[in-house]
C-alpha cells in the first residue's frame, strides 16, 4: 500500500490532485484508515497511470471517467480516434 505522498512522488502529480480525483470519484483510495489517511494499492496505481496517459492526450476528466468504464477493445478504438484527431490538429 502506498500513501498519498508516495503516490504523488511516484507519479509526479500533487497530493491535492489526488485528493481532487478522489472527490470526483475518478481515483478513489483502496483503503482509508481511521485517521483519514488514504492508501492506494498497485491496482489503483495502474489506474492512475492510465488517467495520466489520457490527460497527456488532452482528454477531459469527465471523458476519462467514461473511458475507464469501457472495455479494453473500445478504449483502444477511442485512443486511436483521439490520436488521429490530435494529429489533424497539429
Amino acid at each position: 500500500m502506498k500513501t498519498v505522498k508516495e503516490m504523488s512522488q511516484l507519479s509526479g502529480i500533487s497530493v491535492r490532485t489526488l485528493h481532487y480525483y478522489d472527490e470526483i470519484n475518478l481515483l478513489t483510495p483502496s483503503f482509508i484508515a481511521e485517521n483519514g489517511y488514504r492508501y492506494y494499492d498497485n491496482e489503483a496505481f495502474e489506474k492512475l497511470q492510465e488517467i495520466l496517459l489520457f490527460r497527456e492526450l488532452d482528454f477531459p476528466l469527465k471523458d476519462i471517467q467514461q473511458l475507464l468504464d469501457v472495455t479494453e477493445i473500445n478504449r483502444q478504438q477511442v485512443l486511436r480516434d483521439h490520436i488521429t484527431l490530435l494529429e489533424l490538429k497539429r
